[in-house]
């Protein structure tokens, strides 16, 4: 990618960066989970993640399904940031060690970073903090590229 790509008004990255600037939710998916865009960066993405009563168990804890979702859209998008944004992408794989509970109404900072990147391939990390720094959550995940260009 060209550095007129990653700077263009329609490049991923810019995308990413105009939802840090708007600290907007981006799609339904970032309204549902409580997901705000904070920082954007090539191959990094910064979230702020609040879960609320939509996302208990039955037994009025946060489901695991939040954070692995928040974990998932942290990781997607930091592969995002290195695409353009006409290029499509899908999680293959995605693998979660918790380690601890995450409590409703709290803040937590979701982080996602690019590992590595192939033509069709990407391996990207993310987690899930507390304010003070404190592990909740990580995660790996294989993600598919299907540019464009390819057929």
């Amino acid at each position: 990618m060209t550095q007129d790509s990653q700077t263009s008004p329609t490049s991923s990255l810019n995308v990413l960066q105009q939802l840090v600037k708007h600290r907007s939710h981006g799609s339904s998916i970032g309204r549902t989970m409580g997901m705000i865009a904070v920082a954007a960066e090539r191959g990094r993405i910064q979230i702020e993640a609040r879960p609320d009563d939509r996302h208990l168990n039955p037994l009025g804890m946060v489901h695991g399904g939040f954070a692995a979702t928040c974990l998932d859209g942290a990781a997607a998008l930091a592969l995002f940031s290195t695409l353009d944004a006409t290029d499509q992408y899908s999680t293959v794989d995605l693998a979660i060690k918790y380690v601890r509970p995450l409590q409703p109404e709290a803040a937590y900072n979701v982080e996602g970073w690019l590992v590595e990147r192939t033509r069709s391939l990407a391996i990207c990390d993310a987690d899930i903090r507390d304010k003070g720094g404190k592990l909740y959550a990580r995660a790996t995940a294989t993600l598919m590229i299907k540019a464009e260009s390819v057929s």
